[in-house]
């Protein structure tokens, strides 16, 4: 093995640790640093040496892991190693003996010849440094490493990891220390305080008792954050070593809820602490849940809060005060006892205010006596705008919190506009603590002052600005998340699933039960009475329903909500039988049928009939049929027939699953990370067990390259029998509960379960091979995406037979088609198709079919970008508040761009080259669209204007990247060359990539002025290079330059 062939994995490594070597290297630096000097040994000496015996390095391993186990350590040796409840107790078990089976890495060091021959050689001390402080990686050749030991790599692979980039040029250098590459950073920044907080009591040495307290409480707790974060360095630093080895160059800085809710103090930094948008969602549940109306646990009895309560919970205690748990000191400090009367009196407010009439006012519901199942689509448009429960939100917050405690005008509302951006964010985001507390001003709240006038030292502004966000934080956090969770049930919606609507409890409750109606006719449920519940096994596991809003319904997704060891188990049992059912799949596809599984399959399919269709054209013939309700229709036996026929030739067969991560360098979106699960039989091509020859096997077929990878787990004991009787007794005995009733469910299977789709497929696979057997494979092709059927053929009465067959419906197993969603691009007779309203489409047209466009005639095919109309692409993806907020955009649109820059649109084998060069435009008219909505929403005031040149370069990046993924999908064509001959040139790609972004940026001229300057002249200097039928294809895709679908989407 060649050095050069592990360049780019060691590359990887050193992105991410800041000393690299290989075991070789570390041993010579160990045994240079090391001078043999002749050393007199006593009587005493020798006789010690001699009554001294060595461990053997499997003891040495046990205590090693035994040890790391017992501390709950995290490193990839104790990964899959069941470590005995009674020997985690006894602190008398012997530690150099394992107490439990191993796997994994540490099954391969310990069977390994080479680690016991490095034992030997450099001893106990050396080898224990080497597997508890460092990271070690052994080399998979031909291209790729695995972990042995060390805290898991992947937890060092961050998306929201400090950069060099940064929004205003210059300011890496003068802030250099706020965004280090390393905790160390803050430790730095605290040595300051705690040298200035000793220098202020050196030089007031008539100060008070009470003040002295405070001050060494001060000091003490910035002093036990630094040794905290000395203890994580030491956890997570040294040298790793074999080939190659690493130190950590970067650790990822941890995150938190804030102080309040999780009861850590000293909180955690601003950059660090985060308030989350999902703690909102799904509640609804009233007032009396509300934190401000809880009462408190204690000895004489549960009591209502009092301001020093609140106090105790936002500074001291956290949530665990409310359950009677009280920790030192019981005495409020003088600050504090000072902030009493001013909490007392947010409490008294909090007690007066009217809350359900400041609600009818500002989100008012109509009083309805009954609702029918007619109007449930009536109900579906009528949830609140966030602008709405902003503004109810704000004015609780006006008359609750008394205005000392905001300090000014200005920082109310700078609040006020947080708390407007954090009911506005999209359903996976979340909100720093550092936003929340941006352009407020400490020192214009005099409630955090111990001492009104005299000099402030840089420790006690330190100490107000902490109070402040603690303060702010439960504000944020507490207050308002918890007055949204009371008066609102917040969801998201099926078209836009990062778009939030809130829904008042009435109204939600009326959806709900209108819903499980219609969902209890569909599934037909039973009700179990109690003497049928109480008569359940211990081992069952009862699921529950959630309701998202459709357009025209709601759909029901089952969830299994618990974490005790039932249902852990039960989960872990439902991914093993997907395993085997996976497993089985792929060793036999024709179990699947028509199934396509995405975009890949849909192009594999399609790239056998279209390059023939371009050459001899025919009529084609297209058919659309979309199944009603398909989970829940299958009926059970069907579902055991189909299954059973799967899982029987494989019943005594043996099955492995192994879990991984693996971690490589992408050269446009930086570090990446990924983790897989895969199932396979055991003796499948005698392929090997360990991590090494699984990663040399998965080299050799080409399915990874140049990757670090982490093995977490490997199984090979599971059998074929025991998946079919976990099936059995899903179907049998599947439960869901529904307010306080329980229900049988007799048809069809849950949606939401990960095994749903492939359930599905098997069924209709198996129903396709049934029904359909006749039809030819070499007149057209069947494709189906779930329930979403497509038929390509050439054969008129074969489209007819099809779709009479399935419009007739298949009652054996549960298929009812849905008459309006059925297109066709030929005329239908109306003798047998006068009860069905069928869609019929002109017959050279673009056809429709899941988010696609296809040419009837030359089988080109277009993204169907209609489905965007209405839509705001400021929820359609995912924004962070961080501080590398510029390479977070940067990543965040590159990996867009590669996902929707599929080879499917870009395919010139398949598709004409001015459908390619339409795609091209289309493509990237949408990612302009997603760079406004990226840099409208950039945190801490940023804008493009105040560093042009670093957005000038991300949309430079965009189009090399484009074109990177251009001449992958048409590799063997000569797209371009330097003397402008070619089909489709980079300045072509470029040039369309700069018209897209002048369309879109133009209706925001004064926001991009610099930005557009500097695009005009790159637009044109290609145009000048371009040769004139390139040009004429460019203006050509270009025109209309806003495209009708486009001209309704919302950034």
């Amino acid at each position: 093995m060649s050095v050069t062939d592990m360049s780019a994995v060691v590359n990887t490594l050193r992105v991410l640790f800041q000393h690299v070597q290989t075991l070789e290297e570390f041993f010579t630096s160990v045994q240079s640093g090391h001078q043999e000097r002749p050393v007199e040994q006593s009587d005493r000496f020798k006789s010690f040496t001699r009554e001294t015996f060595t461990c053997t390095f499997s003891e040495l391993l046990a205590f090693i892991i035994n040890k790391m186990k017992r501390k709950k350590k995290r490193n990839v040796l104790t990964l899959g190693y069941n470590f005995q409840e009674q020997a985690s107790e006894d602190c008398h078990a012997d530690q150099l003996k394992f107490h439990g089976s191993l796997k994994q890495s540490a099954a391969y060091i310990h069977s390994s010849d080479m680690w016991k021959e490095v034992f030997l050689r450099f001893g106990t001390d050396v080898s224990r440094y080497l597997l508890e402080s460092c990271s070690l990686f052994a080399a998979a050749p031909p291209s790729c490493v695995f972990q042995l030991c060390g805290l898991p790599v992947y937890d060092r692979v961050s998306t929201v990891a400090s950069s060099r980039f940064y929004l205003q040029p210059g300011i890496g250098k003068r802030r250099s220390s706020r965004f280090g590459r390393n905790q160390t950073c803050h430790q730095l920044k605290r040595k300051p305080e705690i040298e200035d907080a000793d220098l202020s009591k050196i030089r007031k040495q008539t100060v008070n008792k009470r003040k002295r307290k405070r001050e060494e409480t001060v000091s003490c707790e910035s002093k036990r954050r630094r040794v905290t974060h000395q203890e994580e360095g030491q956890t997570t630093s040294g040298t790793a070593f074999k080939w190659p080895s690493a130190t950590p160059a970067a650790i990822p800085s941890s995150e938190g809820s804030p102080s309040w809710r999780s009861g850590t103090f000293p909180p955690l930094p601003p950059s660090q602490c985060f308030i989350h948008t999902l703690g909102f969602l799904y509640r609804g549940r009233g007032m009396s849940g509300f934190l401000l109306n809880k009462k408190k646990r204690s000895s004489d009895g549960p009591g209502r809060l009092q301001g020093k309560d609140l106090i105790r919970i936002i500074f001291f205690e956290g949530l665990m005060y409310i359950n009677g748990l009280e920790r030192k000191p019981k005495k409020l400090p003088r600050r504090f006892f000072h902030m009493v009367p001013l909490f007392n009196r947010l409490l008294q407010q909090h007690r007066k205010c009217l809350y359900s009439r400041i609600l009818q006012r500002i989100c008012p519901v109509a009083e309805q006596s009954s609702v029918d199942q007619g109007e449930l689509n009536s109900l579906l448009p009528k949830h609140c705008a966030p602008h709405r429960v902003y503004l109810f939100v704000r004015e609780c917050l006006l008359a609750v919190i008394p205005q000392q405690l905001w300090g000014s005008d200005q920082n109310r509302l700078h609040f006020f506009a947080r708390v407007r951006d954090f009911l506005h964010s999209g359903k996976f985001e979340k909100t720093s603590l550092a936003k929340v507390m941006w352009k407020v001003k400490v020192n214009d709240c005099d409630w955090l002052k111990i001492s009104k006038t005299g000099r402030v030292p840089p420790s006690e502004l330190a100490y107000r600005t902490q109070i402040l966000g603690q303060f702010l934080a439960w504000l944020l956090d507490g207050y308002v998340v918890g007055l949204v969770r009371a008066c609102f049930y917040a969801t998201e919606g099926m078209r836009q699933k990062c778009c939030i609507r809130f829904y008042r409890r009435e109204v939600w409750a009326k959806l709900q039960d209108l819903a499980f109606k219609d969902y209890l006719a569909k599934s037909q449920m039973k009700e179990l009475c109690p003497a049928e519940v109480a008569s359940f096994p211990k081992d069952t596991v009862i699921s529950r329903l959630r309701f998202i809003p459709k357009t025209d319904g709601m759909r029901p997704i089952t969830r299994f909500i618990g974490r005790d060891t039932k249902t852990k188990l039960y989960q872990a049992k439902a991914r093993n039988f997907l395993d085997a059912l996976q497993a089985c799949v792929q060793s036999n596809p024709s179990l699947l049928g028509s199934t396509v599984w995405g975009l890949k399959d849909i192009h594999k399919v399609l790239s056998s009939l279209a390059p023939a269709q371009k050459d001899k054209p025919q009529h084609l013939y297209f058919v659309k049929v979309d199944v009603s309700s398909a989970y829940e229709s299958l009926p059970h036996d069907k579902l055991m027939e189909v299954i059973g026929q799967v899982l029987s030739p494989v019943q005594e067969e043996l099955f492995t699953v192994r879990c991984y991560s693996k971690i490589w360098m992408d050269s446009h979106e930086g570090l990446k990370k990924a983790f897989v699960r895969q199932a396979d039989f055991l003796d499948h091509d005698f392929r090997p067990t360990n991590m090494k020859g699984f990663l040399m096997s998965q080299q050799k077929s080409g399915k990874i390259h140049s990757a670090v990878t982490v093995e977490q787990h490997f199984c090979s004991d599971y059998r074929g029998i025991e998946t079919l009787q976990f099936f059995t007794q899903m179907v049998t005995g599947s439960v869901v509960q529904y307010r306080k009733k329980f229900y049988r469910r007799c048809r069809g299977i849950p949606q939401g379960s990960i095994m749903s789709s492939l359930l599905c497929c098997l069924c209709y696979g198996h129903m396709e091979r049934v029904l359909f057997k006749t039809m030819s494979a070499t007149k057209g092709c069947l494709m189906r995406l779930v329930d979403d059927f497509l038929l390509i053929t050439p054969d008129q009465r074969q489209a007819h037979t099809f779709l009479k067959t399935l419009l007739a419906g298949v009652p054996q197993y549960g298929l009812v088609v849905n008459p309006q969603k059925v297109v066709v691009n030929f005329p239908l007779p109306e003798r047998p198709w006068s009860g069905f309203d069928v869609h019929v489409l002109p017959s050279h047209c673009l056809f429709p079919w899941c988010g696609l466009l296809l040419d009837t005639q030359s089988l080109d095919v277009c993204k169907d970008y209609s489905r965007y109309s209405g839509l705001s692409l400021r929820y359609c993806m995912t924004l962070g508040s961080f501080h590398s907020a510029g390479l977070q955009m940067r990543t965040k649109l590159m990996s867009i761009l590669r996902l929707k820059s599929h080879t499917l649109f870009l395919d010139l084998k398949n598709n004409s080259i001015e459908v390619v060069y339409r795609n091209i435009y289309s493509l990237l008219l949408l990612q302009a669209y997603r760079f406004h909505a990226c840099a409208q929403n950039l945190p801490f005031g940023q804008t493009v204007a105040k560093n042009p040149v670093y957005f000038l370069q991300m949309i430079w990046d965009m189009a090399g990247f484009a074109n990177r993924l251009i001449r992958i999908s048409n590799k063997g064509l000569c797209l371009g060359s330097k003397n402008q001959t070619g089909v489709l040139q980079r300045e072509a790609v470029e040039l369309l990539l700069c018209l897209s972004f002048l369309v879109v940026l133009s209706q925001h001229r004064p926001l991009y002025r610099d930005l557009m300057a500097r695009l005009h002249t790159w637009k044109r200097s290609l145009e000048r290079r371009l040769g004139d039928l390139s040009l004429a294809r460019v203006r050509q895709a270009s025109s209309p330059k806003m495209p009708s679908d486009f001209l309704t989407i919302r950034s």
